[in-house]
């Protein structure tokens, strides 16, 4: 049997800029002038990302894994790579899948309430919402023991709006400040470097393909989105069902080795500064980043958790 040969017309791009390139035999970008036959690894992103990004091929999961299993020689010859449109796209494409995670927790997380016993309040035992869009999902069997305890949950409301609006703007603010992060990263080490050093944009490209390792929370993420079954299941109390607690543990757990491997990750691509700089660049990404991310994930909980309040009311979502 013949086998198939693929017709399709090869599409080349400069590595540098990502500018399409017509024939591909030039020897120079027509648009930032970059030389196709200059070698220089402080000068071209040679990662296959970047070679299956100049021919238009895919190359996102093999990127992801030549990240994650880079031994020193490798992270050596990504630290003397510039930026380029290929480490640009390959980071924009982790930070929305980051987000799109984010929002899937933030829609698991907001608009959900859990209602306990108050026979003082309502005839039916529970209290009923006082907003607009409130769903009732979930009951506990009735009639409910005698002298239930008020902390135990025995209604599940939930207000769709109120979590896809959660949702979209926890995703847009995901984006906005892993860009910020990354930035203040780049500049961190760049003042890092010493003043000889500082115009040859070292680790500039790997800092942007260091975002693979955000995909690994997404697993995190995911197992955060079976919450409404331990939600359900708690209201039934039929058979086993997961807790909310058991599966945020494991969900933190999962979130946490990603960025404690991201940041180790970090550390091992500043071992590869110059020797007169090195001891700089390392202290800065021992000790630097770690606050760095806590600063914005915690700048990120609170911003959220104060706008939520700010729109609840005057949107008339409030329980």
């Amino acid at each position: 049997m013949n086998a198939i040969t693929d017709t399709r017309p090869l599409v080349s791009r400069c590595p540098a800029c990502g500018q399409r390139v017509d024939p591909p035999d030039a020897e120079r970008c027509p648009l930032c002038d970059f030389d196709f036959g200059d070698d220089r690894v402080t000068g071209a992103d040679v990662t296959p990302y970047a070679k299956a990004y100049a021919q238009g091929n895919p190359g996102w999961w093999t990127m992801c894994r030549w990240i994650w299993f880079a031994g020193s020689e490798r992270l050596k010859h990504m630290a003397l790579m510039r930026t380029s449109a290929a480490a640009k796209r390959f980071s924009r494409i982790n930070a929305l899948w980051l987000a799109l995670g984010i929002a899937g927790f933030q829609a698991t997380r907001v608009g959900w309430r859990e209602v306990g016993a108050s026979p003082v309040v309502e005839p039916s035992g529970s209290i009923n919402p006082a907003g607009r869009g409130w769903l009732h999902v979930a009951t506990a069997p009735r009639p409910l023991p005698p002298g239930q305890a008020p902390q135990i949950p025995v209604d599940l409301w939930w207000n769709p709006a109120q979590s896809m609006i959660a949702s979209v703007i926890a995703g847009l603010t995901v984006l906005l400040l892993m860009w910020l992060l990354i930035l203040l990263i780049r500049t961190g080490v760049a003042l890092a470097h010493t003043a000889a050093y500082r115009g040859e944009q070292r680790m500039s490209a790997a800092f942007l393909y260091g975002t693979a390792w955000w995909i690994p929370a997404l697993v995190g993420i995911v197992i955060c989105l079976l919450r409404p079954l331990a939600f359900v299941g708690q209201m039934s109390r039929g058979g086993w069902y997961p807790t909310h607690r058991g599966l945020t543990l494991i969900a933190g757990a999962f979130v946490g080795l990603a960025a404690t491997l991201w940041w180790f990750w970090l550390i091992r691509l500043g071992a590869t500064a110059p020797a007169r700089t090195r001891s700089r660049v390392m202290a800065f990404c021992t000790l630097g980043i770690p606050p760095m991310l806590a600063g914005v994930s915690l700048a990120w909980w609170v911003g959220l958790e104060k706008l939520h309040e700010f729109l609840i009311v005057p949107l008339n979502m409030h329980f």
